[in-house]
């Protein structure tokens, strides 16, 4: 059960880097944006394993593709929020 986890996430945090490493070269106005961007896309590009592979998503005893989608969708959110609060100097 911890391998699954632990895949899950690792593939997250790999689709996060490189979210990441393709909004890096903007320039900086329009990085949060582009990054907030790239994770909504991350989200969609998640919720087809988790729609077609991992079956419903409650009362799952390990992390899945839906909760990887969730944490892009969070992660995007989140990037939005700071930006427009200016947290990225701005």
């Amino acid at each position: 059960m911890r391998t699954t986890d632990d895949t899950v996430l690792g593939r997250w945090l790999v689709s996060a880097v490189l979210c990441l490493a393709l909004a890096a070269p903007c320039p900086a106005p329009a990085l949060p944006w582009v990054l907030a961007a790239l994770l909504s896309l991350s989200g969609f590009a998640w919720l087809g394993p988790a729609i077609t592979r991992a079956g419903p998503p409650a009362n799952a005893p390990h992390l899945t593709a839906w909760d990887a989608a969730l944490l892009s969708f969070a992660a995007s959110f989140g990037v939005q929020s700071a930006a427009r609060l200016g947290l990225f100097g701005g």
